[in-house]
Parts: C-alpha cells; structure tokens; sequence
C-alpha cells in the first residue's frame, strides 16, 4: 500500500468511525463488499474493535479467512525499532489481521 492509497483509506475509516460513534448502531457494522485484501482486513479489525468497545455483537463476517493478511502491514512506513513498540501496543483485533497500529491511532475520532 503506497502513501496515497493509505491516505485514501485512512480518510474512509475516520469518516466511518466518526460516523459511527455518532450513532453506534451494530446496522452500520455490516460487511462493505468490493475492499481490496488491506481495506477489507482494516476494516473488519475496526468493525471487531468498534463492536467490543460499544459491547455490541461482533459480526461473523470479521472472522473469515480473507480478512487474514499473510504479510505484515504497516500503514504508517515504520521502520526500525519503531515497529517493535507499534506491534507490542497494537489492537488485538488489528495484529490478529497481521496490521499493525499504534493503541492511540483512533483517539482523535
């Protein structure tokens, strides 16, 4: 994933979020089809760390297979040491998706 498509992502997800936190409705955490393998794995790690942190059901659809990533991602182009501290803090629900966040990514949302 290159600089702009992450940006392009990134902006998709805090409108979601910001969306979302508006109105928490599990409706809204249905599966959005046509993603590429990285945006359909974000975003079921967001609808599994949405719907535990709003104490809603987690939707199924998160868990299937496709929404495994088998190389690591790293959005933000870490490097180095920096990686070690991301991975260790990072959302279960995103590491399970081998993607790797900062804890804090989604505070200002």
């Amino acid at each position: 994933m290159n600089r702009d498509e992450y940006k392009i992502l990134w902006n998709k997800i805090v409108t979601f979020i910001d969306d979302f936190r508006r109105n928490p409705n599990i409706d809204s955490l249905q599966e959005v089809k046509n993603l590429s393998t990285i945006e359909g794995a974000f975003y079921a790690g967001l609808v599994e760390k949405l719907s535990i942190e709003y104490k809603m059901a987690t939707p199924e659809w998160v868990y299937r297979d496709e929404f495994y990533l088998k190389e690591p991602v790293f959005p933000n182009g870490l490097k180095g040491e920096s990686r070690i501290y991301t991975a260790l803090e990072c959302p279960l629900a995103f590491k399970l998706r081998n993607i790797f966040i900062g804890l804090n990514t989604f505070d200002r949302c």
